[in-house]
């Protein structure tokens, strides 16, 4: 299947962007502030969606709903396998130099699995405990074994059905159906089982969260069909979309004069309209703006990701698991560097670990992408 440059550029992009926010060094002050009020996460996530709805509605499409099933769950069982094997890492290695080495950000990471390790032992790999850095692997093992069924509902429905239904689970999740449904489980078991709480379920609100892969779904599948260009916004909307999104930047960077009276992003407006656990309005808002001006952009990327930078980011975006698995491999590890909350690393360490953790990276690339020219020349993965 022909590969889309532009797409593995963005993804690469999005993987470095969120590596930077997750080491502990002072970048990640300006990784995690770039696009406003959206991280990289919630374009990983839609762009995930996307690879996934172009790759298996083809799949679909030529092998039929068996094929398609097989190719889910094979693909999941890998994430899943690759979830364990960090899960052990955090809870012997990890654990071991929080606890002996005495590591504040491991232990506080950790704090649930010192707290209570039976319990964690058995949630972790049932995915109901999912401690910090480890919660997103969990979500995209959910929304990619839910992925037949939106496709399945598309055809059967329409997309507009799907849509509806995912946005339905969106304002679910608005109204804490997640806390909801978690109270119904701990009253339950009862004194079976010990109560969860709510933060040990990950930071993703994974009703919240499915907006983005189903909407990726839908614009994939319209690129299998080779339908791509009903995805082009009319030049008013398009110049509409690039203008709110460079008014959204400018408001959240306060470059905007008082006087324009608009809300202050404190604690509380961020918890109200632009959280990111559910997925607020405003940031999915944002994000839609901003998905919008880069499908106005879309003819200027292709020459870019195939320019040398762009080559690089799209091998880190083509070998997109193995190169997330390094980099959560590393940001574990990197927690240990740090003795004291208040005491950070020195600029030096932190540029050598960044740089560091970025070569490691792109080696991690490079093996997969021999590996994978090796066995399947010019296959696209949904990965």
């Amino acid at each position: 299947m022909t590969r889309h440059a532009e797409l593995d550029a963005l993804r690469g992009l999005l993987l470095v962007l969120m590596t930077l926010t997750h080491l502990p060094t002072r970048y990640s002050a300006y990784s995690s502030q770039l696009f406003g009020f959206v991280s990289a996460a919630e374009g990983f996530v839609f762009l995930s969606g996307l690879v996934a709805g172009l790759v298996y509605w083809r799949i679909r499409q030529s092998q039929g709903e068996a094929a398609l099933r097989q190719r889910l769950r094979r693909r999941a069982w890998q994430l899943y396998g690759v979830h364990l094997a960090l899960l052990l890492f955090l809870f012997t290695v990890g654990a071991a130099l929080g606890h002996f080495g005495e590591r504040p950000m491991l232990r506080n990471l950790l704090s649930f699995y010192f707290e209570q390790p039976l319990v964690a032992l058995w949630a972790g790999p049932l995915l109901l405990y999912q401690p910090p850095l480890l919660d997103i692997l969990p979500t995209y093992i959910v929304l990619l074994l839910a992925t037949g069924f939106w496709m399945r509902l598309a055809a059967r429905r329409g997309w507009a059905t799907a849509l509806g239904l995912s946005l339905l689970l969106w304002a679910f999740a608005q109204l804490h159906g997640r806390a909801w449904l978690l109270a119904l489980f701990n009253r339950a078991t009862g004194d079976t089982v010990p109560n969860l709480p709510l933060p040990v379920l990950g930071y993703f609100d994974d009703f919240a969260w499915q907006l983005l892969w189903v909407s990726g779904l839908w614009v994939g599948h319209l690129l299998a069909e080779g339908r791509g260009q009903e995805l082009r916004p009319r030049p008013a909307l398009a110049w509409a979309a690039i203008g709110a999104t460079a008014f959204a930047l400018a408001w959240f960077h306060r470059w905007l004069p008082p006087s324009l009276g608009l809300p202050v992003v404190d604690a509380e407006f961020w918890l109200q309209w632009v959280d990111k656990v559910l997925l607020r309005p405003l940031r999915l808002s944002q994000f839609l703006l901003l998905a919008v001006s880069l499908a106005c952009l879309s003819h200027w990327l292709r020459p870019v990701a195939l320019a040398a930078p762009g080559r690089m980011l799209a091998g880190l975006g083509r070998a997109s698991l193995p190169v997330f698995s390094v980099h959560l491999l590393l940001v574990l590890l990197s927690l240990g560097l740090i003795q004291q909350e208040e005491v950070p690393l020195s600029a030096p360490a932190e540029l050598a670990l960044v740089i560091g953790t970025l070569a490691a990276m792109a080696a991690s690339a490079w093996r997969h992408g021999r590996r994978g020219t090796l066995s399947h020349p010019g296959a696209l993965r949904a990965a």
